[in-house]
């Protein structure tokens, strides 16, 4: 069974326009890779879940009843995930081109490696 290069589980709560921002950078850079993103919303109030349905179609929105924190997004998202790899991301991020190449061609070095973690920039570079 063919099975995504890599999953990007995106636990959000209230943040639509960060969300939106941070999805169509994984649209823009995804070039050699099957990617899977899965969006767990957790109740959020500001019209994020339907954002991601209506703008977002190709991606897997888990629309929580309530807020049960973080962790309980994380794993619920990494439950439904199909993907070889999987990365969580926050949805204040903005993914730059290479980045999840390089993470996955890492990952998949060796049978030694059994996590990355990506090199964290503000808006500034620094």
């Amino acid at each position: 069974m063919n099975r995504p290069d890599l999953t990007v589980v995106v636990v959000s709560w209230n943040v639509c326009g960060l969300l939106r921002r941070c999805l169509h950078s994984l649209s823009d850079v995804a070039d050699d890779l099957w990617v899977e993103t899965v969006v767990v919303d957790n109740a959020s109030t500001d019209g994020s879940a339907e954002m991601v349905r209506g703008e977002f179609p190709e991606v897997r929105l888990i629309a929580l009843d309530e807020n049960r924190g973080y962790a309980h997004g994380n794993n619920c998202g990494v439950a439904a995930s199909s993907g070889r790899h999987v990365l969580a991301l926050n949805p204040d991020t903005i993914v730059k081109p290479g980045a999840l190449e390089a993470m996955v061609r890492k990952l998949d070095a060796g049978a030694h490696v059994g996590a990355v973690a990506p090199k964290n920039l503000r808006e500034d570079g620094r």
